[in-house]
């Protein structure tokens, strides 16, 4: 054990989390990539900036935990099947931008399509063994997803208008990224590791990230991944190199709204007792000034990669239209889109459609924010994509 008597307790040394893993396991190899860096880093943040109690302080290390184990599991599972590392992705899709821009509606409605793989929140969770088509409806890890999101939605019921708790959608690739200990891991207030992240090469950890898909997808077709994760938009040239064919779909909102309600939904995430101790004001601001850094990033790199690769999508044009907006982005991926689907989309709108789960409130001003100082900070961002302030509230 390494003490780290700081603000957040003592955690246990990289090499002790490591021979843990091993020992439950009975597993040696944890594969390619430099993951030892991000947990050490991880590590650190966690115990220097984060007021965790002791329960939080064991579901951070049982988190580091799982992960560990998942890179035994799938390197075992390679040497037993090697010519995985070697099938096709074909033509990936992202849905990228800020968050609260309507990424996960368009990301849940397109998951519809079985046109698409879906990148799913338990399988991320525990990838091996691969699931298998037909299968997945009793999958115990998909059965106990569905458990967790019924029992969160139970006890936390403001959680069904701040997020789409879909078991069968695609989800932000957070577990996949955490393999690698290069996540964003905005679940946990680590603001010197999300510092450290937003800096890093993340091309090896997208071809680590693409060994995983295709991983997924060998008992479970198609290989057309779709991918939903507004914190792409960091590093987007570099999944293109894991990911030659990838498109990006990037949805645009006025940042005076997008920010402060992702500011409002991160805060649910952490612990009541350690917003207090942090604060309300100290996580705006590190929200605001994180998702400012992705932007330029976004937007230094939509340069690189030229318009081809890129559909942009106002969160305005599809609350209005949504099958408008739809039949564009298929028209320009090349892709057909039947009847079947379009009722399927229909259906999932009917269900879904925004405040049908209740009414996401939140204020820019309890996180030490105004509209003005954030529409001015974005100006280089708005103006580029036309996106007008929102004068009235939307619920998101």
């Amino acid at each position: 054990m390494v003490e780290r008597p700081m603000l957040g307790g003592s955690y246990p040394s990289t090499e002790a989390l490591l021979a843990a893993a091993a020992q439950r396991t009975g597993l040696s190899d944890f594969g390619p990539g430099d993951f030892v860096e991000g947990l050490d880093v991880l590590l650190d943040s966690l115990a220097r900036g984060v007021p965790y109690a002791a329960p939080d302080r064991e579901k951070a290390v049982a988190l580091i935990g799982r992960r560990l184990d998942n890179r035994l599991k799938i390197e075992a599972w390679f040497k037993a099947n090697p010519a995985a590392e070697q099938a096709t992705i074909d033509a990936p899709i992202s849905v990228v931008g800020l968050p609260r821009t309507g990424t996960s509606a368009l990301g849940n409605m397109l998951s519809r399509d079985p046109q698409f793989r879906c990148l799913r929140p338990w399988e991320q969770e525990q990838p091996c063994p691969p699931p298998r088509i037909g299968e997945e409806a009793a999958d115990p890890r998909r059965i106990a997803y569905a458990a967790f999101v019924e029992r969160l939605l139970r006890e936390q019921p403001d959680q069904a208008a701040m997020h789409l708790w879909d078991p069968d959608a695609t989800m932000e690739d957070t577990e996949v990224l955490g393999l690698q200990f290069r996540a964003q891991q905005m679940t946990m207030p680590v603001f010197s590791y999300h510092a450290w992240w937003r800096a890093q090469d993340m091309r090896p950890t997208f071809a680590y990230h693409a060994r995983i898909a295709r991983l997924l997808q060998s008992s479970r077709p198609p290989n057309r991944w779709l991918f939903k994760a507004p914190h792409h938009k960091f590093h987007l040239d570099h999944m293109v190199d894991a990911y030659p064919d990838i498109r990006f779909i990037f949805t645009h909102r006025d940042p005076a709204k997008s920010v402060p309600s992702y500011a409002s939904f991160v805060a649910s995430l952490y612990p009541r007792d350690v917003v207090e101790r942090i604060g309300r004001v100290t996580i705006g601001r590190h929200i605001h000034n994180h998702l400012l850094t992705g932007m330029h990033a976004a937007m230094a790199a939509r340069t690189k990669l030229g318009p081809g690769r890129l559909l942009d999508v106002h969160h305005a044009d599809f609350l209005a239209d949504p099958m408008a907006v739809i039949e564009r982005i298929y028209a320009w991926l090349g892709l057909p889109l039947g009847d079947d689907v379009r009722a399927s989309f229909a259906a999932w709108h009917s269900e879904n459609a925004s405040g049908a789960h209740g009414t996401h409130r939140y204020a820019a001003a309890d996180y030490g924010l105004t509209d003005e100082a954030i529409r001015d900070d974005y100006r280089f961002y708005t103006e580029a994509f036309g996106i007008d302030p929102e004068r009235k509230r939307i619920a998101a």
